[in-house]
């Protein structure tokens, strides 16, 4: 059976947070391949500062380039209307034959995860690896992740992290304000930004 990982996320920028997530998970949970999914229109934001889907896709495109095991998947992109992940986990069902998903993300989707839609078809299609996030305390989230367990009698995973406060809105607020930022980047994004002067 192969074994995955899907790291979704907005990706307004994708940064160096990022990759460093996708390298950890692949090690801990020996995943062959991450797959990273730029949203296309997710439900949650809905934002004037997210660039064109193809222009974020572009630069995860950028940024994953000679890492091994790290792909791109622009379904979302392409997929009309918004985008759900248990339609996500659906296709990549369907795609791969024999596959374990390992669906990654933040502390804040866990502790937002009864809003979602059709949560047991996630936690079924999927194992449900989660990362604490900067502002989240710990103890809050393992009663979380007990309660999660206990109510869809499903495990949930904790990738442990160093913590590092990097985030894509502080990147842009950072290009607006004309300061630095380029080492929060891989140097392949932070070109494609510099020379399309994106986000200023």
């Amino acid at each position: 059976m192969k074994k995955i990982g899907l790291l979704g996320g907005t990706f307004n920028p994708i940064h160096n947070g990022h990759l460093y997530i996708a390298s950890e998970a692949k090690a801990k949970f020996d995943l062959e391949e991450i797959i990273f999914m730029p949203a296309g229109n997710p439900p949650h934001k809905r934002s004037r500062e997210i660039l064109s889907g193809i222009m974020r896709s572009e630069m995860v495109k950028a940024a994953v380039e000679g890492y091994t095991g790290f792909t791109l998947c622009d379904y979302e992109i392409n997929k009309k209307g918004y985008s759900y992940t248990f339609e996500t986990l659906q296709h990549l069902n369907k795609l791969y034959e024999d596959v374990e998903i390992y669906f990654i993300t933040g502390a804040d989707c866990l502790m937002e995860l009864s809003s979602w839609r059709r949560v047991e078809e996630i936690l079924e299609l999927s194992k449900f690896v989660v990362f604490k996030r900067p502002g989240y305390n710990l103890q809050e989230l393992l009663k979380q992740k007990e309660k999660v367990e206990k109510h869809y009698n499903k495990e949930i995973f904790f990738l442990d992290l160093l913590e590092m406060d990097i985030s894509s809105t502080d990147i842009r607020r950072r290009i607006k304000n004309s300061e630095e930022y380029r080492f929060f980047l891989p140097d392949r994004v932070y070109r494609i930004i510099e020379k399309l002067n994106l986000y200023r």
